[in-house]
């Protein structure tokens, strides 16, 4: 470098970095509020750490079609559905905090899909919000597992299973 160079000022490589930052804000905050989480998060934000069953890595579609891919962590217990974006996704995405909806407060209609092979369920949540919740796979049965007798149909279920 030649000494009558002056060097080149550290906003000149902050920018770039702080206008992605912005970006990727702005689209979360848009993300989560077409989404419903926003929504949901006004009356159903998690205060507390969540005890019981929860996978990592997970996916689900919420209203409208707004997919989160691989990157929540879902849960249940015999009170409530967990819902949380990963760690990392959190740190910049204030808008998204993990939720806990009793069970009282979901409808749930479990399904197939792939020509039967693959276990969808679809989660209404809030009396008023009415935000849809869809996972699939394995998941839908480690749900109803982890629920228990909190499960939305389990008195149902219950009820097909001595019937057969």
């Amino acid at each position: 470098m030649d000494a009558t160079q002056p060097a080149v000022p550290a906003p000149f490589f902050a920018a770039p970095i702080l206008l992605l930052a912005l970006f990727f804000v702005a689209f979360a905050f848009v993300l989560s509020r077409l989404s419903g989480w926003s929504r949901l998060a006004r009356r159903f934000r998690a205060n507390e750490p969540f005890y019981g069953e929860s996978w990592s890595w997970q996916s689900a579609s919420l209203r409208w079609g707004f997919h989160y891919n691989n990157c929540l962590t879902i849960g249940a217990n015999p009170e409530a559905f967990y819902l949380a974006v990963t760690p990392l996704l959190r740190i910049f995405s204030p808008f998204t905090p993990p939720l806990l909806i009793p069970w009282s407060e979901l409808e749930v209609q479990t399904g197939k899909a792939f020509f039967g092979w693959y276990d969808t369920a679809v989660f209404r949540a809030g009396r008023e919000e009415r935000v849809s919740i869809r996972v699939g796979g394995k998941l839908v049965n480690r749900l109803r597992q982890a629920a228990g007798p909190g499960w939305p149909l389990h008195s149902q279920e219950q009820m097909n299973v001595q019937t057969r």
